[in-house]
């Protein structure tokens, strides 16, 4: 069989599968102290342990270290993942929130927010397709479900791909292909669908530092994510650059909405690097709707 084939399959499976859903669900955030610094600009990086989450193929395209393993923390998620070129091991946790449909009956007029949170396990694996081009996909447990009503735990399926050539780099990621459902007391609520799209500039050379010496992206959702007050569809731009031969690592970005009012939010991180190949790392991320920042800290060993 020709190389080609299995990544065209690939990707007719997952147009296939991409209809769209209606409802309130995670967007593409909250996982990867570098990928918040840069505002998610992230899909065609991702060349960390985070690649499990951002786009499984990048987990294939080693930029100088051979081993990650991270673990991050904010206010309201959780990420561990494990990342070798071939496989990953992962497991998150996210929010997720659903509001009540019913608000005549409710009487106040206004929907009922009920926030939850899916637990995800997964393992990542990946193929080369031809030089340059990798498809990759994530497996995983998810475990959710709304107060009052019975948890769930259920399959679901992300799909990447990643194109690269010198220091260009194009990549595409499909999340919640089998969109899990939970119950609420208004009937189920599934995780949508989505689709983001990146390009990325990053040249690797190794006396600058695993990640360094410089990235720059751009990512854009290709659907839209049904939220309370109207759909969601984002774009983001993002920097990262390494001082001192890798020791440390400043990031900023910009993120915002593509479909009515921006939205503005502001994004920065730094990397420390510690003794025996380990890094502590933080993230702030300002709305432009909101008073106090979002914030995640992490540790990350590499080698």
């Amino acid at each position: 069989m020709p190389p080609l084939v299995p990544g065209i399959g690939f990707w007719l499976a997952a147009i296939i599968l991409i209809t769209p859903r209606s409802s309130p669900a995670q967007t593409f955030s909250g996982v990867g102290e570098r990928a918040q610094g840069m505002a998610g600009a992230f899909v065609a990086v991702a060349d960390d342990a985070s690649a499990v989450y951002w786009n499984p193929a990048a987990l294939a395209w080693p930029t100088g270290s051979t081993f990650d393993a991270q673990f991050g923390m904010a206010e309201d998620s959780t990420f561990f993942g494990v990342g070798l070129p071939p496989l990953g091991l992962s497991y998150y946790r996210l929010p997720i929130v659903s509001a009540s449909a019913n608000r005549q009956n409710e009487g106040s007029g206004k929907a009922e927010i009920r926030p939850s949170a899916t637990h995800n396990v997964g393992v990542t694996i990946n193929q080369t397709v031809v030089n340059g081009l990798v498809i990759g996909t994530t497996l995983r447990l998810v475990h959710g479900g709304f107060e009052d009503q019975p948890d769930r735990t259920t399959v679901d399926l992300d799909l990447g791909t990643i194109y690269a050539r010198g220091s260009f780099r194009a990549g595409l990621t499909a999340r919640n292909l089998a969109a899990p459902e939970f119950h609420t007391g208004d009937g189920p609520f599934a995780l949508s669908r989505q689709v983001r799209a990146g390009v990325a500039f990053a040249p690797r050379v190794r006396p600058a530092g695993v990640h360094g010496p410089f990235t720059v992206a751009f990512d854009a959702d290709l659907t839209r994510t049904a939220g309370f007050d109207g759909d969601l569809r984002d774009a983001a731009v993002g920097t990262e650059y390494w001082f001192g031969r890798g020791q440390v690592g400043a990031r900023a970005g910009l993120r915002w909405s593509t479909l009515n009012d921006p939205d503005p939010a502001v994004s920065g991180g730094i990397t420390v690097a510690l003794p025996h190949s380990a890094f502590v790392e933080g993230h702030l991320t300002k709305k432009s709707d909101e008073d106090d920042p979002e914030w995640g800290a992490g540790f990350r060993f590499t080698f």
